[in-house]
């Protein structure tokens, strides 16, 4: 049987349809990496994941990548996950990611209704866009000692910078993505600040969301 070395990756629109992503091929040892985004409906998870899908594949160590949500009600503010898949081997599984090796929280105050961090891999790692310091977050929501805690206040940023949309709406995705390179290093930041200044160069905002990114991973708490 002829060995068939490249895959399409997708990620979902509008629910059950599939499109197009990535296609690649790549001899590399095996590795899977799955990530899931919490928060809400309008805080850019869906954008985040595809976001870092892009880069990931982009540093040439992952040629297999998919992104997917998985939508609560169709509200802004309603709960919103999103999730991603980077791999070295081709991928075929695209059901919802129940046991993450990353989690990112992109709202703390989800975590007054649902806490999905029960859900992360043991010895996972846990971003959180919070303000207050890691000890302290460790020690109100019980995450285990085994994960790698990281903890960055994304609103004071924005407010620090003028990150908003129409003045008032802080912009999380681009900031949150810049805190996870720092705690994942097979991304480097300046791979996924050229993936942000795409994605936003045609509105003019390309020089501020990557600014924001970058203070994000200045500015990241990790225990």
């Amino acid at each position: 049987m002829r060995k068939i070395n490249k895959i399409f990756t997708f990620t979902y629109n509008n629910y059950s349809d599939w499109r197009i992503i990535k296609m690649a091929s790549k001899n590399a040892d095996r590795a899977l990496v799955e990530i899931a985004f919490h928060g809400r409906g309008g805080q850019g998870g869906i954008t985040a994941s595809n976001l870092l899908v892009k880069a990931a594949y982009n540093t040439g160590k992952y040629p297999f990548v998919m992104a997917f949500p998985v939508f609560g009600p169709e509200r802004r503010g309603a709960p919103v996950g999103a999730y991603a898949r980077i791999s070295t081997h081709q991928l075929f599984d695209r059901t919802k990611i129940d046991e993450p090796d990353i989690m990112v929280i992109m709202d703390h105050s989800i975590l007054k209704s649902v806490n999905p961090i029960t859900s992360l891999k043991e010895g996972g790692t846990l971003l959180v866009n919070a303000p207050g310091t890691v000890n302290d977050f460790r020690k109100e929501y019980g995450v285990h000692p085994s994960i790698k805690l990281g903890i960055v206040d994304i609103l004071q940023i924005d407010i620090d910078i003028g990150l908003m949309i129409g003045g008032n709406i802080p912009i999380l995705n681009t900031p949150i993505l810049g805190a996870f390179c720092k705690l994942f290093e097979d991304i480097p930041l300046d791979v996924m600040l050229d993936v942000i200044k795409e994605k936003f160069s045609g509105n003019g905002k390309a020089t501020l969301n990557a600014k924001g990114a970058t203070i994000a991973f200045e500015s990241l708490q990790v225990s």
